[in-house]
């Protein structure tokens, strides 16, 4: 099975020289994978549902949410196509731990855990990709929480609309935001009504152009100031 995902840690490169462009790229599990598809908004897996599957994605991205007590979604990651494996944590767990929700339309290869841990018995070469898709995972987790823990909410703010624009399409005039304002403040950490103010103020000062459904930034150097946390460059728009 040949796939275009060279991130995917299922994949290995077949070629006669190290040097060629035109590298075949195959998938060391293909026969035991499914090629599957979700809607905008689809769920992959609820949480508390019998952990049975996980997926490498190819094309969109997925919110990883649990849900509280009272039944509010708490976004608490997002996965896009790369070397990480989407319920990988629960691969050895009776149900899954979170929820996983199409962002966006999304095309991914579904394993079955039961699957997985068989041809890892046979192949060894395969147990070491499983741990660098884990280490893969830890590392993406750790720079969310660098990245976001430390700063105010502008600089979050700010981070995570950079971080959209690097793993979006982009379209003429900008790209398209999938999330609410209420899921942004879900990520960040932050109350709805602080995610809109700040995005009026980003608006005002010229950074971004925010029409319904889409970012566009404005002025690039001024969004990297913000999110750098530098408030000397935002106080002179702040204050205006």
């Amino acid at each position: 099975m040949f796939c275009g995902n060279r991130n995917c840690p299922f994949i290995e490169s077949q070629t006669e020289c190290q040097q060629s462009s035109d590298a075949v790229w195959r998938c060391i599990v293909g026969g035991a994978l499914q090629n599957v598809e979700f809607n905008q908004g689809e769920v992959l897996f609820l949480q508390g549902e019998p952990s049975s599957n996980l997926y490498a994605l190819k094309h969109g991205m997925v919110k990883i949410c649990v849900h509280t007590a009272d039944g509010r979604e708490q976004i608490v990651g997002l996965s896009r196509p790369g070397n990480l494996l989407l319920g990988l944590q629960s691969i050895n767990d009776a149900y899954h731990p979170y929820t996983a929700i199409a962002v966006t339309p999304v095309h991914a290869c579904r394993i079955k855990h039961r699957t997985l841990l068989h041809l890892v018995q046979t192949q060894g070469d395969l147990a070491m990709r499983m741990i660098a898709a884990a280490n893969a995972q830890l590392a993406h987790s750790r720079a969310l929480v660098e990245g976001l823990g430390q700063k105010n909410a502008r600089a979050k703010l700010a981070s995570f609309i950079l971080f959209m624009r690097s793993c979006s399409v982009r379209e003429d005039g900008g790209f398209a935001m999938p999330f609410s304002r209420m899921e942004i403040a879900s990520v960040l950490g932050l109350s709805e009504e602080t995610v809109c103010r700040l995005m009026a103020n980003m608006k005002r000062s010229g950074a971004i152009h925010a029409p319904r459904g889409k970012i566009e930034i404005r002025d690039r150097s001024h969004l990297y100031a913000i999110s750098a946390g530098d408030p000397d460059r935002y106080a002179e728009v702040s204050n205006q």
